[in-house]
């Protein structure tokens, strides 16, 4: 990995923050520097379509390793990538999930930059959407654009979500959805790379989670660090009942091409957060990601 994609990735590890260090271990960091990271790391669940994601050996953060978006999901084909390796606890404590989405032109609209969550399990119908043959319970936020871009422009126009699924007797009944209401509008700029960071909490109130967020320019190289959207924690009860008595979820993202304004995607991460994190526990999380890829 070079020592620019190390940087930029530790600075974004700082961006997340409220970590534990002693939780250090437990940290899924996968940068996608090899082009076996996807399959080997992740359960690639379509609803439509065939195929995913498709791994690059340049392009990405640093000219490094990425998923190339713009081969794979979009309109007729949609794929959700759960982690594999490790499941978390949503009863011990916030669950951390982050991933850099590169942004392109969006002619059309309809499907998701980026679609982050937790969910139930890493079976092939578990995807982070409703309807048709999905049979999942997950709390996820999401990005997608609102407005096809326009010839020549630079700045795309897009809105964020929260949304929970609950498939309550999967596998006969299909997911049903609970939308939050959308933000307002906000601009993207297209040709930069964005960190996007959710912190999925569950409450005592029973079958209620609280979801916040953030969204990270780090300009056209991915380790430039700029402005941050910060969105604030709301709560969402509708279509949790399964997830909110789960011991073990999965981290997943979504993302889509044409239709949702995803280029290309780089390091993913799923961090489990009992209490706060250091600097130090953040330049670990840094250094063990370097020396996993070396």
């Amino acid at each position: 990995m070079s020592r620019k994609k190390q940087t930029g990735r530790i600075c974004a590890l700082i961006a997340l923050g409220g970590l534990a260090a002693a939780n250090v271990a437990q940290a899924a960091v996968v940068t996608f520097d090899s082009p076996a990271d996807l399959n080997n790391n992740f359960a690639v669940n379509n609803q439509t379509g065939t195929g995913g994601y498709v791994p690059v050996t340049s392009g990405g953060i640093g000219n490094t390793g990425a998923l190339d978006v713009t081969a794979g999901p979009s309109g007729t084909l949609d794929a959700t990538a759960v982690y594999k390796l490790q499941s978390f606890n949503p009863q011990e404590g916030t669950i951390t999930v982050s991933q850099y989405v590169k942004v392109q032109a969006t002619p059309t609209t309809g499907d998701r930059l980026l679609h982050l969550g937790i969910i139930d399990d890493t079976s092939a119908t578990h995807q982070l959407n409703g309807g048709g043959a999905a049979r999942a319970d997950f709390i996820s936020a999401r990005v997608f654009p609102t407005v096809a871009t326009t010839a020549g422009a630079t700045t795309g126009a897009y809105t964020y979500q929260v949304q929970a699924g609950n498939s309550i007797d999967s596998p006969s009944t299909a997911t049903a959805t609970t939308n939050n209401t959308q933000s307002a509008d906000f601009n993207l700029t297209i040709g930069d790379w964005y960190l996007f960071t959710i912190n999925v909490n569950r409450q005592a109130t029973a079958n209620t989670f609280s979801v916040d967020s953030t969204l990270q320019d780090f300009g056209t190289d991915g380790l430039t660090p700029g402005t941050t959207m910060t969105f604030a924690a709301q709560t969402i009860s509708g279509n949790t009942t399964d997830i909110y008595n789960d011991t073990q979820v999965f981290g997943a993202f979504r993302s889509h091409a044409t239709n949702g304004g995803a280029d290309l995607l780089d390091t993913f991460s799923v961090i489990p957060e009992p209490s706060t994190l250091s600097f130090l526990g953040l330049g670990a999380i840094g250094l063990l990601a370097r020396r996993r890829k070396a």
